[in-house]
């Protein structure tokens, strides 16, 4: 399966943010909080995602750096 790029990610969150955000407003007690939550984490992904985007150039330049040092990668 191919890789989906950092740009189609950012949008299909986007897109369930703003679903559940509007889901959100329509609800009470215990399961809008339980939406809030996702929201909340839904949001942490998006910054995440839109700080990779946008500081790739780095990350693939600290990880070329450290292939020719020949540290393993952080993820193993």
């Amino acid at each position: 399966m191919a890789e989906r790029s950092i740009y189609a990610q950012i949008d299909e969150i986007k897109d369930v943010l703003e679903q559940r955000r509007r889901e959100h407003l329509r609800l009470r007690g215990h399961d809008a909080s339980v939406v809030a939550e996702h929201v909340l984490r839904l949001e942490c992904v998006l910054k995440t995602l839109e700080w990779v985007r946008d500081n790739q150039d780095e990350l693939k330049a600290h990880a070329r750096i450290r292939r020719q040092e020949g540290k393993p990668s952080p993820t193993g």
